[in-house]
């Protein structure tokens, strides 16, 4: 009790360097001008950076705006190192204190996860990085790229602009979540008829997108939907959360009612899963069917890759205060362009630029070791897909059981043990394995679309 009474002393100044990284990257960050190619003079804050890249078909306007909004962020350089060492020798700090082997042992402990789930995740994605090569590979033929950089991986492949009516989209989101079972669409029908979520944007309100449960009540969700094809799958993201926390909140007390992190993203990505499915099923328009699976693999890539490599990244930094190395912004660097030669290897010319990248990754300094519970999620979610969308009844029947018993169980165990009873091993390679079958299958449905409007020879 003693030694707990001393180490909560520090309390305040344990969160000193998540606070220093916030107001340099917020309050006091000044953001530059460029001139893009149109004429026009564009502010290169990360929402104007986003939107260029995700919209312009000019190669040299996005390196520019990209590269305008970086150097902001590595100008700082060794100020950001500074305060990440200080996020690193914290988290070594406190594991020693408590008597812990490393820094991702005591991160684990608390949701009882073992060593080996980390583990088998890194491995399993550094060994399965072919399909997201290939994809990236794709994209420069279809983009007609002479090189291929990862600032181009937001750029549409088609031009597909369509607007999608928020009435019109939840009956579709209702109508593809089916494979659940009539009493999951029912819900899913009471909660976007129920008068519980904000959906346009407004003067003064947050941005982003967030559902909050509120227990013997119902889930609220804000969302800032603008008819794109991004903000309809956030729609079915978001309603995926509502739908978990309705089941959890109706089944658990309230002491049991809150669930996880590391199972939350699994209802929100099953949604989306089926949602693709139920559109890519009934759309008739071949550039939409493109964008869908453009929409599909780039979220796999943000999710699960992506998030895998961060992951990595912040494994191997408190790795390096464990044994005692120096912590400089060179240092750091170096490491991140290691792990972009091993992640993403000759798909991509990576830029010196990107060596820098991991300073604006807020979770790095204000939430360490919890990028890989998306990826985890992810894959639990993908895993059960597989055997809720299987062609034999038996099989999908006990698929949709044990995966609604999932959801209504909230948080009355530990995760690990909550996702074995619905069927995955979040220590074994075959559940992230799973994931990357996926993205090479899907990789195979957008080629087919791609020769089909001749955008590609093969």
């Amino acid at each position: 009790e003693e030694e707990e009474q001393l180490l909560s002393y520090f309390g305040p100044f344990n969160g000193a360097p998540g606070a220093v990284y916030q107001e340099l990257s917020t309050s006091d960050i000044k953001y530059k001008d460029v001139v893009l190619s149109t004429g026009d003079n564009i502010k290169a804050t990360e929402t104007q950076t986003f939107a260029t890249l995700r919209t312009s078909r000019v190669q040299e306007d996005r390196a520019k705006i990209f590269e305008t909004l970086y150097d902001v962020f590595n100008a700082n350089i060794n100020t950001y190192a500074a305060i990440y060492n200080g996020v690193l020798q914290r988290d070594w700090a406190r594991a020693q204190a408590r008597n812990y082997g490393s820094c991702l042992e005591a991160a684990l402990d608390g949701s009882n996860i073992p060593l080996a789930v980390y583990e088998s995740l890194l491995a399993s994605v550094k060994e399965g990085t072919g399909p997201i090569k290939r994809y990236m590979k794709l994209r420069k033929e279809v983009l007609g790229l002479d090189s291929y950089h990862l600032y181009d991986g937001f750029a549409p492949l088609v031009d597909y602009e369509q607007a999608y009516d928020y009435n019109e989209i939840t009956k579709l989101i209702t109508e593809s979540v089916e494979p659940l079972g009539k009493d999951y669409q029912a819900k899913m029908k009471e909660l976007f008829g129920g008068r519980r979520i904000d959906v346009f944007e407004n003067e003064g309100k947050s941005t982003g997108a967030y559902s909050a449960g509120v227990y013997g009540v119902h889930p609220y969700i804000l969302l800032n939907f603008d008819e794109t094809l991004e903000e309809v799958f956030t729609v079915a993201h978001e309603a995926g959360h509502a739908l978990h926390s309705m089941l959890s909140m109706e089944n658990q007390p309230y002491a049991t009612s809150d669930y996880t992190t590391f199972v939350a993203e699994v209802a929100s990505t099953m949604d989306e899963n089926l949602f693709l499915d139920y559109m890519l099923k009934h759309s008739d328009d071949p550039y939409e069917r493109v964008a869908l699976l453009q929409q599909a693999l780039d979220n796999i890539s943000g999710t699960f890759y992506k998030q895998t490599f961060f992951a990595d990244f912040e494994h191997q930094a408190h790795q390096m205060v464990e044994q005692g190395q120096p912590i400089t912004g060179d240092a750091l660097r170096s490491l991140y362009a290691t792990l972009l030669e091993e992640y993403y290897g000759d798909a991509v010319v990576i830029d010196e630029i990107y060596h820098s990248y991991w300073t604006r990754i807020g979770h790095f300094f204000g939430i360490p070791f919890y990028v890989f519970k998306y990826a985890t999620s992810y894959s639990a979610s993908s895993q059960l897909a597989e055997g809720i969308k299987s062609d034999d009844k038996n099989t999908r029947e006990e698929a949709v059981e044990k995966y609604l018993t999932l959801l209504k169980s909230g948080g009355n165990d530990y995760p690990m043990e909550q996702l074995k009873n619905a069927g995955v091993d979040m220590s074994k390679p075959e559940t992230y394995e799973a994931v990357i079958k996926h993205l090479d299958r899907l990789v195979d449905q957008l080629e087919k679309e791609l020769r089909d409007l001749n955008l590609i020879v093969m």
